[in-house]
């Protein structure tokens, strides 16, 4: 039974310029843009039905050799549900690459 309230599927978040965030944390502003679990939770949160107080626990992450991009997953329990987040880092790659959500997967 999925939980109300939850976006699954693609996610596209409207107005999301992905080198206007890289810039703002390249200049120290939303650091939690370098962490693919508060990622995953801040715009979870803010966009996605997904609550602050939810479990979020880092899966994995690895490197897709097609599109030469780095991925990560984090599994997220809500209530009665539990989804796994995908990510990737749309701008650089490595540790100050912002992350961006592009789907969440119930599971």
């Amino acid at each position: 039974m999925p939980c109300p309230g939850v976006t699954t599927g693609r996610v596209e978040i409207p107005g999301e310029d992905y080198g206007q965030i890289q810039q703002a944390v390249d200049s120290g502003r939303n650091l939690w843009r370098l962490s693919p679990v508060r990622t995953a939770q801040v715009v979870g949160t803010q966009h996605l039905g997904l609550r602050e107080r939810d479990s979020y626990t880092f899966v994995e992450q690895y490197y897709d050799p097609g599109s030469g991009l780095q991925h990560a997953v984090v599994r997220v329990r809500h209530q009665s549900c539990s989804y796994l987040v995908e990510l990737y880092q749309p701008e650089r790659q490595g540790p100050k690459g912002i992350w961006v959500v592009t789907e969440i997967i119930e599971v």
